[in-house]
């Protein structure tokens, strides 16, 4: 109802000046001020997230404020401190946002060329010795990703506990299919975890394996809210998603950003459980405020 009262460029600017702040509090503050009640501990994944969710209005505010390589240089910033983070699915993610945000307002047949030409050539580095040692050096996590994916699907247990997580959210949803066990119940819930899986033998006997978060937004919807929590969920994403698609050409091109964000986001759903993080819910918000302010 005050969709009509958003000023675009204000809070552009306090987001850009939020993810600043966000990311030097990270790097150097808070090991010293999280002893202060009001001070929250960033664990690596909630900063990889908030970082999906503001880098592509950041890049925007940059972009418009110094110019596009300013805007280039604050993303490739935020790519290296991901990397050297072993945030692998975080890394790509804001590099999707960010580079969608710089290239896809001014989208024509010569810059669609000169991705294509990037792309080829990054493929080219990406499979040169030097580089693979560098990455390897940088970030174990990402070299495994990169070049060892087979190897992450049978013995990774990052990735092997989020298949465990699926198992369980399945089961659960097979027994309470419409309403779920209630919200916030998921690792209070004891399910039996199916260990049909490539990699099983890594995590099914770990003694806190019924305990942990479900590690997938929308895994832990579906458990926890049945089929009456989750539909109307992804209707809710899909919607605004849609309308970017389909309206892309219509769309101003300063609303790209808080779009891309929530695409962004809605894609890392699936690899964190987020879905009660206030951000989440204002990049859904400006998402559905802007499309229909353009109306």
């Amino acid at each position: 109802t005050n969709r009509r009262l958003l000023n675009l460029n204000v809070i552009y600017k306090a987001v850009f000046l939020g993810t600043i702040s966000l990311i030097v509090y990270y790097l150097f503050l808070q090991q010293f001020l999280t002893i202060v009640p009001v001070f929250n501990y960033q664990t690596p994944n909630s900063f990889a997230f908030l970082l999906i969710c503001f880098t592509p209005i950041s890049v925007q505010y940059l972009f418009e404020k110094k110019g596009r390589s300013w805007a280039l240089l604050f993303l490739m910033i935020i790519v290296v401190i991901l990397l050297y983070d072993g945030r692998r699915a975080g890394m790509v993610l804001v590099m999707f946002g960010g580079l969608a945000t710089l290239f896809l307002q001014r989208v024509n047949a010569k810059r669609v060329f000169i991705s294509a030409s990037l792309a080829f050539i990054s493929v080219l580095v990406v499979s040169t010795k030097t580089f693979e040692n560098y990455i390897l050096s940088a970030s174990e996590r990402i070299y495994q990703m990169i070049y060892e994916t087979e190897k992450i699907q049978r013995e990774d247990q990052s990735y092997l506990l989020r298949v465990a997580m699926v198992k369980k959210g399945i089961a659960i949803y097979e027994k309470y299919p419409y309403t779920g066990i209630g919200l916030n119940n998921f690792s209070n819930y004891n399910a039996v975890i199916s260990s049909d899986f490539e990699g099983s033998k890594y995590v099914i006997h770990k003694k806190n394996l019924n305990s942990l978060s479900a590690h997938n937004s929308y895994v832990s919807v579906l458990a926890e809210g049945g089929l009456f929590l989750f539909i109307p969920l992804i209707l809710l994403l899909v919607a605004n998603i849609a309308y970017f698609i389909f309206n892309f050409k219509n769309i101003p091109k300063e609303f790209y950003p808080i779009f891309l964000a929530l695409i962004a986001m809605a894609i890392h759903f699936y690899f964190i459980s987020a879905l009660l993080n206030v951000f989440a819910w204002f990049i859904i918000g400006l998402a559905s405020a802007f499309r229909y302010i353009k109306r």
